[in-house]
């Protein structure tokens, strides 16, 4: 059963009939409504899903004036069992009849299926207590509006009812549901049993700036909080009707001397100012006259060409330089510290530079501000009585970014176990002690691993509070953002290329040993086939031929083997025989003879001739 808690005095039937209209309806009124709400897709075509115990909801361009033909859906899942209880905070939604033009729908089922209430008006509605353990919310701004409503922005807790107890920042009801401190007594009845608004002698006034969405900040004085863009906070001109955009706004002179125990600075473009046709440098010395550590704290939004040197001492270079910033650092506090209480802070930007300087804050360490929390568990303004020297502020409490060494900052956060850490942006996601600082992403933002003052073992720490993993040191390569990994290493060849030179020599090395056992190979089996056709034959063949060959005539006779033949017999063409010159016939018989040994022969000779007369 879905039910709206009776509102307070200022919500009295009378007077919220002259200022809005609030229909409870059923969905499946007209055919022109059933055709408009198939197109409710979130504002960027995407049902926007909200688990988180705690949020904010506001419509599209909060705190500008919501644009015409507009289609948003929200849809808030909780635990089961879980009652969700909504708180608006701002509503100022253009006025139709029965609300059919622009309007605000809640319900439990996605229309048309049930009946929801449709808002509109400008009256602060009166709570929504849902029994159900999930919401749907859909906004529609119609093409024909005309533009000039500011819209709504609401807040929401959900959790059980009969709870023994509730967080730090929350108080019970009688009926046992916890809701946020600033609830109560703000003349409006979330608990459902009026027990919230008892025992009170004067409204409570909203904290400054708890639920403005990011980028705008609030008119703290106001009675129902205003958001505005951040660009009109220390303009020069009063938006908020009390003035408090214009109050505490930093020194934005372009340098100076600082002499006080803390204070702040900002640089003279810081909220877009003109800066004018020449680069700007300004220099600030900071002497807090104490002669312990000074604690620097900058929010920079520099642009591309800018930059902001921190020297240790006084002076236009000081004594030592400490860090040089560019606009790699927007978008995270850096933190610096002094060895001294003196400090000089330089500030050089480019006259066309897109970018917005800077925003600073300096104290004493081990002291903190006057707004500020020790993350010590001391209680007179020292920073911690275990040796943590370090503070936060309200707004930087359960942020998803550790201001305090041991993460008492983000400890016990609604959204997550007491023994976990949130991530940031309140997405309701949480992470453990185990899983900071480990160079190994937990939150999809990365939270886990910003700004970690110690990191888990095999991991080196960076000068710019980031944790990479321990090989990385001395590898050649900056894997810091400040290049603080390449630090004092030694002169030497860097680790990736003596890697790459091993690996190269192998791969050689690996290659000769495949040639040369294919070389071997192919010998083997060359041999191998040789010896396949060998018989006792061929080896008798081969062992004559490599025999050495017999004498030559003229070396017998040389030698004394054979006598020399007289009247040795000349071949002519014209004769069929040999002949000697006198035409004697010659017979000539080479006989071997018993004596003959391997290519020795005994030319024997017989000679059959006629009988002559010598």
């Amino acid at each position: 059963m879905e039910q709206r808690a009776a509102a307070g005095p200022e919500g009295a039937p009378g007077a919220r009939a002259q200022l809005a209209v609030v229909c409870l309806v059923n969905i499946v009124l007209t055919g022109r409504l059933s055709s408009a709400v198939p197109a409710l897709a979130a504002c960027s075509g995407k049902l926007e899903q909200h688990t988180e115990r705690r949020g904010v909801i506001y419509s599209p361009a909060w705190p500008l004036n919501y644009p015409p033909g507009t289609n948003c859906s929200w849809y808030i899942q909780g635990d089961h069992g879980d009652m969700i209880t909504i708180s608006f905070r701002n509503f100022d939604v253009e006025e139709s009849h029965q609300c059919s033009l622009d309007w605000l729908m809640l319900g439990p089922a996605a229309p048309p299926r049930q009946e929801a209430f449709r808002l509109c008006g400008s009256a602060i509605p009166p709570a929504f207590i849902s029994a159900r353990d999930h919401v749907w919310i859909f906004f529609h701004s119609d093409a024909s509006s005309s533009g000039q409503a500011q819209g709504f922005r609401l807040s929401y807790i959900r959790g059980k009812l009969g709870q023994a107890s509730c967080q730090a920042d929350e108080f019970r009801c009688d009926n046992g549901k916890c809701l946020p401190g600033p609830w109560q007594c703000n003349t409006v009845d979330e608990c459902g049993d009026g027990s919230d608004e008892g025992n009170c002698s004067a409204p409570a006034s909203e904290p400054p700036g708890s639920l403005c969405p990011g980028g705008t900040f609030p008119c703290s004085g106001a009675r129902s909080t205003r958001c505005l863009p951040a660009e009109r906070r220390c303009d020069g001109s009063q938006d908020c009707g009390d003035g408090s955009d214009e109050a505490g706004c930093p020194d934005l002179a372009c340098g100076r001397r600082l002499g006080s125990f803390y204070g702040s600075f900002a640089s003279p473009d810081l909220f877009g100012a003109a800066r004018g046709p020449s680069d700007l440098h300004c220099t600030w010395l900071v002497d807090t006259q104490d002669p312990r550590r000074v604690l620097l704290q900058l929010e920079l939004r520099l642009g591309y060409d800018d930059y902001v040197q921190v020297y240790e001492g006084l002076g236009e270079r000081g004594d030592r330089l400490l860090q040089t910033l560019s606009y790699r650092s927007n978008h995270r506090p850096v933190s610096l510290e002094a060895a001294q209480g003196r400090l000089t802070v330089a500030y050089h930007a480019r006259a066309r530079s897109a970018g917005h300087g800077f925003n600073a804050t300096y104290q004493v360490k081990g002291y903190c501000l006057p707004w500020e929390q020790p993350c010590g568990s001391s209680g007179d303004g020292a920073a911690g009585d275990a040796g943590e020297q370090g503070c936060f502020s309200e707004p930087q409490r359960c942020d998803g970014w550790w201001h305090c060494a041991s993460g008492r900052d983000e400890q016990g956060c609604p959204a997550c176990p007491p023994d976990q850490y949130p991530c940031e942006g309140g997405s309701g996601l949480c992470y453990a002690p185990a899983d900071r600082c480990n160079n190994q992403k937990s939150c999809p933002d990365g939270a886990d691993e910003k700004n970690c003052f110690s990191c888990q073992p095999g991991t080196f720490h960076c000068g710019t509070n980031l944790c990479i993993f321990e090989t990385w040191r001395c590898d050649g390569q900056e894997d810091c953002q400040d290049g603080s990994d390449e630090h004092g290493c030694l002169a030497a060849v860097p680790r990736k290329v003596i890697t790459a030179a091993l690996i190269g020599s192998l791969v050689c090395g690996l290659l000769l040993v495949i040639a040369l056992g294919c070389a071997f190979k192919l010998y083997s089996l060359r041999t191998q086939e040789y010896r396949a056709f060998e018989t006792q034959m061929t080896r008798l063949e081969a062992e004559f031929v490599r025999r050495e060959a017999p004498p030559s005539y003229g070396q017998l006779i040389a030698q004394g083997l054979i006598p020399p033949v007289e009247d040795f017999p000349v071949y002519s063409a014209s004769q069929k025989t040999p002949r000697k010159k006198t035409g004697t016939p010659v017979r000539m018989m080479i006989t071997p003879t018993p004596h003959t040994m391997g290519s020795e022969m005994k030319l024997k000779t017989s000679r059959n001739a006629q009988k002559t007369k010598h």
